[in-house]
């Protein structure tokens, strides 16, 4: 007789006792989203075969994926999914608050259903599948559970599938191999025709003819491979299949059991804005292991590897690591607000720590706990303090292997405050593992980590608070030896990486040029895009510890930069108001009462217009930041406006090639000046 069960915050439903075992008889279980606009229809194979589960789903009644693989290949036991059944179905919803930590928003909603089923294959072995549906988004993952004889599994691959409905558009970054920094261009393609026997970096966007976004990724990646995609030959056209880089000896995993992979996560939304908006990564992530975050305190910084480590613009310059530059760069900070300021490296690319070899790459003398003999950073330290700022540094993540702990102590002695950990270029078990210990490391040192060269997030901030930044993204550091950056290559990253979470993009050059006057310099290099187009990047770009990459004469006295200084780097709200890859990005970003509204497109001057609804009832006095009239042929130039709208407004913007337009709104109050 069927029955329910409540057991540990899940509900069993439909169950028939065989053989002292719950079981469950439908080959098909549905699952939809709390909005009841996903549905998931996972079916097993039939009693007998040898075939792994399948699952499809629907958006809005519309079908969006279909004969997707459920697959685990594990050493020793095959698949562990061939022929399995189902013993066990378990129900859970979840609508719970959770507080963000320095993000898109103050809070977010944990609310999704989930089916978990116990399978059992032909060789006895139990495997569960876990399936969550949100009002965004599908996940998925696998746990293996402690068995005789399974107490350690050595995953050969996953199989998962992915296979799209209909005329697709595929926004792709190909791979050259698994060990990448995953910084590259976008391929925008039918997915029909995108390259086989391709790796593609996730997250990779999908566009339906109907306006329907997708964009697979995974979430929780802790002690696994990382995951990439590929279209192999032979497969279902539009069929992705999972890819785990490799240890290596070629295998993917070694675990103990009982063991859970990562979410395999398709994010779904009937606009682009809505993939940005979302925080179900943040969500799949488990709750912080860190105890009082008040020390974590993100804000903007200087990073003058970007401009070249220019001090005096041109003039007599002096060494980077001489106390007159740095002196030069904390007296900015101070002066603007700018609570870190970096020490990284001098003009060889040398890092600050002992190493007689030149360049960035360690040597056989590298210590990471040895301040160089030409810097005096006891001496820049205390004259940092004495005017309020924080310092900020570098490291080559080769230069801590194997002594993270013994190098964060002496980062902390040192007075670092945060730490840029680079080139890391894979995303083997082995390397993710070693970043999960340097975040660890981090935390017990109260520091705060920039993670460069390295994997998309998975949402390791809400687990990690301390873990202000990702890279994994071609950004503005590439116009230093090449023109690939450009404004679509931005716009389409927004809508790809940006996806996965914070993206760190050397922000803050104020040197535009059009595109048929770009030069490469390497030494205070020029940038894309109107000088609005960068104020906007501030608010379009998830990024809670921002640089304000060029030099400080680049900035003194430069229109504009007021509005670097007021803008915030964490917010309460997020609404994108409008977008298309490639094309435009209008954000809104609430912190307390302000909003502030930022525009970024590529191509052709264009008129836009902005609807002010999500404005609360109040007068607001809006600071506006637009292209001017000349910023047609002087992309630096911009116009400054001051005026009051309220919720029933449109804010209408001429947006020059390459523009955008950064606002400001704040309540009206009596005596109230604007910055």
């Amino acid at each position: 007789m069927a029955r329910t069960l409540s057991l540990a915050g899940y509900t069993l439903l439909g169950m028939a006792v065989v053989g002292g075992q719950s079981a469950v008889a439908s080959p098909q279980h549905t699952l939809l989203s709390p909005d009841n606009r996903i549905a998931i229809h996972i079916q097993m194979p039939p009693e007998g075969s040898a075939d792994t589960p399948h699952w499809s789903a629907t958006f809005q009644g519309k079908p969006i994926l279909a004969d997707c693989k459920l697959s685990l290949e594990v050493k020793g036991e095959g698949d562990m999914l061939a022929g399995v059944h189902v013993i066990r179905q378990r129900i859970k919803t979840s609508n719970r608050q959770i507080r963000v930590l320095f993000g898109k928003t103050k809070t977010t909603r944990d609310n999704y259903r989930e089916t978990r089923l116990t399978l059992v294959n032909p060789h006895k072995r139990r495997i569960e599948v876990s399936f969550r549906c949100y009002n965004d988004a599908i996940a998925f993952r696998y746990e293996v559970p402690k068995e005789p004889g399974l107490e350690n599994i050595t995953i050969t691959e996953e199989g998962s599938s992915f296979t799209l409905i209909g005329n697709t558009t595929a926004y792709l970054q190909y791979l050259e191999n698994y060990q990448t920094s995953h910084e590259h261009n976008v391929a925008v393609t039918p997915l029909n025709q995108a390259k086989p026997n391709t790796l593609l970096d996730m997250p990779a966007t999908f566009v339906k003819e109907d306006g329907t976004h997708l964009a697979i990724t995974e979430a929780s990646l802790r002690r696994y491979a990382g995951m990439s995609l590929m279209h192999p030959t032979g497969s279902k056209e539009n069929t992705l299949i999972c890819r785990l880089t490799p240890r290596p000896d070629g295998t993917k995993v070694v675990r103990s059991t009982p063991m859970e992979t990562p979410w395999r996560v398709v994010l779904i939304g009937d606009r682009a804005g809505t993939l940005l908006e979302s925080n179900t990564l943040y969500c799949l992530n488990a709750p912080s292991t860190i105890g009082s975050t008040a020390w974590i305190k993100p804000g903007k910084m200087t990073w003058a590897w970007w401009n070249g480590n220019v001090v005096k613009d041109g003039k007599a310059e002096p060494p980077i690591f001489s106390m007159e530059a740095q002196k030069t760069y904390i007296d900015f900070c101070a002066a603007n607000d700018i609570p870190y300021h970096s020490v990284i490296a001098d003009n060889t690319d040398t890092p600050w720590y002992h190493q007689t070899r030149k360049g960035v790459s360690p040597g056989p003398d590298t210590d990471v706990t040895r301040v160089r003999d030409d810097l005096d950073l006891p001496a820049i330290r205390k004259y940092a303090e004495s005017k309020g700022v924080h310092l900020w540094t570098w490291v080559h993540q080769g230069a801590l292997r194997g002594r993270v702990e013994e190098a964060f102590t002496a980062f902390q002695r040192f007075g670092w405050r945060g730490m840029m950990v680079d080139f890391f270029d894979h995303d083997d078990q082995q390397t993710v593992e070693f970043a999960e210990e340097i975040l660890q490391a981090a935390a017990r040192h109260h520091i705060l980590i920039h993670f460069h060269g390295i994997w998309k997030p998975t949402g390791w901030q809400r687990t990690y608070p301390n873990m202000m930044n990702h890279e994994g993204a071609l950004n503005l550091e590439y116009l230093k030896w090449g023109d690939a950056c450009t404004p679509e290559h931005t716009l389409n990253l927004l809508y790809t990486r940006m996806v996965a979470g914070p993206m760190d993009y050397h922000a803050g050059g104020f040197r535009a040029v059009k595109r048929g006057d770009f030069a490469i310099n390497y030494k205070a290099p020029n940038v894309f895009g109107t000088r609005c187009y960068q104020l906007a990047s501030y608010i379009c770009f998830d990024n809670p510890n921002p640089m304000l990459a060029d030099y400080p004469e680049a900035y003194e006295g430069q229109l504009g930069f007021e509005f670097l200084k007021q803008v915030p780097t964490w917010w309460d709200e997020t609404r994108v108001l409008q977008g298309e890859a490639g094309h435009l990005l209008v954000t809104a970003r609430r912190h307390g009462t302000t909003w502030y509204v930022g525009g970024m497109t590529a191509g052709k001057a264009r008129e836009l217009e902005i609807p002010l609804s999500f404005l609360g009832k109040q007068e607001y006095m809006a600071t506006l930041w637009k292209d001017s009239p000349a910023s047609d042929t002087n992309p630096n130039s911009l116009l400054k406006k001051i005026f009051s709208v309220q919720a029933s407004d449109t804010l209408r913007v001429r947006v020059s090639e390459d523009g955008g337009f950064a606002a400001k709104f704040e309540i009206e109050r009596e005596g109230f000046t604007s910055l």
